[in-house]
């Protein structure tokens, strides 16, 4: 039963959320190559005085809707600019979504105790951690989507509110919309028609309030594009339409993803350490969905088929696109848990957490055995001795609640398995920044307040170099191509190019991998001098000029 506490659990459950995905937001630098890429694009947006078109390496770009720079560019001006108010509004959405799943869960079980395993299933799965502590759209347009479908089951399920959840359900769809492009409306209405065409009551549609809804989506999510089309027209129909949408449909932009298991491995790997309870769940509930039992179970079960059908045959793949099943997937598992801890399903339970423990020691012990590899990479050990040291102890205080039989303070402690690994950046920052930010080796470059130049670098490195130095930048690849949208930025692939834009300037200065020395090792012998200024983490900081 549900009592009067509900509230106040709420709000502690998103002051807690809070608390957990902002930790530390502020100590790992922003990274590459997406992070920086929306943070450059609020930051120039932001230097133009601009609000409504998004600009990257000073020219227009749209590879996404507007709303993900708008929540940077207000939390810059809140909070100052930096990894954590670029990290803010992710942080805060991700919160909100685990407020919501407790809400729906209380909604649909009609149970607080599947409510609550629910929430914290989300709150501590491993891809809804990263992308709530990251800098993508992901994060908002999923939470967006979800209370959309939350507003319309509240609709569903209580007439007495059916208004208000059908107009939330559109509002929610529209800012969705303007997040992350169409699907934000695809999605909900995909999920809710499949549902009621299952319940046979697609007549629940056959309201006026669908259609007041629609327009008012239409009111709050067109304007932007249109007016999108009317500044910039077919440059921003071919490139936000065709590029972003259709072609990422029928190609491949990452080639090694595109393969039919990249989902379901997704999907079972990202709710790490939830990953029995998650393949479990969706067995049982695929069972009882041919036998015609659980209502709630049915809209989830349509959720998550909706989800994954529309990207599962995109060609296009990548990890976040999956996670808006994942609250859904969360109330599974949630539901799950609790009726194997209610029917002393132990066995159960001592193999979802056995696993997980399992796992956790042998990375921990395999890591301490693989750290002559790690030497010839990295400067310090720290990071790995303290990896180890986690998931040894982690893994063994699993074990110890089983064998005491507390199943459900197991799982509990199993839960948070991240929380050590998150207040490592405190302490292994320093070791950690080299590999997965330029901002240490921009430090080595000329800043943009002083003298203007190029920087040639890879595609990984550009928008890096050109958010902490401000300087122009152009993209070192022998053979190689644009980005898959293709950015207004420089890109030498050939030789004969590369060795007269040389000659033609005093100095110029590059960025190149340790291990990938690029085309700079085959420049003409004798007609360049190439100093490396600096080593940083794995990276070179080489100036080359001609040779006198």
């Amino acid at each position: 039963m549900i009592n009067k506490s509900i509230p106040s659990k709420l709000l502690a459950f998103f002051t807690l959320s809070c608390a957990f995905f902002l930790f530390g937001n502020g100590i790992i630098p922003l990274t590459d190559p997406d992070e920086v890429f929306y943070a450059e694009t609020a930051k120039e947006m932001t230097q133009r005085g601009e609000w409504l078109t998004p600009y990257i390496f000073d020219q227009p770009q749209f590879e996404k809707p507007i709303f993900i720079y708008w929540a940077i560019m207000v939390a810059s001006k809140l909070l100052g600019e930096g990894p954590f108010a670029a990290r803010f509004f992710p942080a805060i959405f991700a919160a909100l979504g685990v407020m919501a799943v407790y809400g729906l869960g209380l909604l649909g079980f009609r149970d607080e105790r599947r409510a609550f395993w629910s929430a914290l299933v989300l709150c501590t799965a491993g891809l809804y951690i990263g992308m709530g502590k990251t800098v993508f759209t992901d994060m908002i347009f999923t939470v967006f989507i979800l209370y959309s479908l939350l507003s319309f089951y509240l609709a569903f399920k209580n007439p007495s509110y059916k208004i208000f959840g059908v107009l939330g359900f559109y509002v929610f769809a529209a800012l969705a919309v303007l997040t992350k492009g169409p699907l934000g409306l695809i999605i909900p209405m995909g999920t809710v028609i499949l549902f009621l065409m299952y319940q046979r009551k697609l007549y629940f549609m056959a309201d006026r309030w669908f259609l007041i809804g629609l327009l008012l989506c239409m009111a709050l999510a067109l304007p932007w594009y249109v007016t999108m089309f009317r500044l910039h027209g077919n440059a921003f129909v071919h490139e936000f339409f065709y590029n972003d949408h259709w072609r990422r449909l029928i190609e491949a932009e990452h080639r090694t993803s595109d393969r039919w298991y990249f989902y379901p491995l997704t999907i079972i790997g990202g709710f790490f350490p939830w990953n029995f309870f998650a393949v479990a769940a969706l067995i049982v509930q695929f069972k009882k969905f041919k036998q015609g039992t659980g209502g709630f179970e049915h809209f989830l079960l349509c959720w998550i088929l909706t989800v994954f059908l529309i990207f599962q045959v995109g060609h296009s793949k990548l990890a976040s696109y999956i996670l808006p099943l994942f609250p859904a997937m969360a109330l599974l598992i949630g539901g799950y848990i609790e009726d194997l801890l209610q029917s002393r399903k132990h066995t159960l339970i001592k193999i979802g957490a056995g696993i997980p423990a399992g796992l956790l020691c042998i990375l921990g012990i395999g890591a301490l055995l693989a750290h002559p590899i790690y030497q010839r990479y990295f400067p310090s050990m720290l990071p790995i001795y303290f990896f180890s040291a986690v998931s040894i102890v982690w893994a063994g205080g699993i074990g110890v609640f089983l064998m005491k039989n507390a199943y459900a303070n197991a799982l509990k402690f199993m839960a948070f398995v991240f929380v050590p690994l998150i207040c490592a950046g405190f302490l292994l920052h320093e070791d950690i920044e080299p590999y997965v930010s330029v901002e240490d080796v921009s430090q080595y470059l000329p800043n943009a307040s002083g003298q203007k130049m190029m920087v040639m670098t890879s595609k990984h490195n550009a928008r890096g170099i050109k958010y902490y130095t401000g300087q122009e930048v152009a993209i070192l690849e022998m053979g190689g191509a644009n980005y898959f949208s293709p950015h207004p930025i420089r890109l030498f692939s050939d030789m004969p190019q590369l060795v007269e834009f040389l000659r033609s300037r005093p100095y110029t200065y590059a960025v190149i991998k340790k291990w990938h020395d690029s085309a700079l090792v085959e420049l003409p012998k004798g007609q360049f001098k190439v100093e490396v200024l600096n080593a940083v983490g794995p990276d070179y900081v080489i100036r080359i000029s001609p040779a006198i």
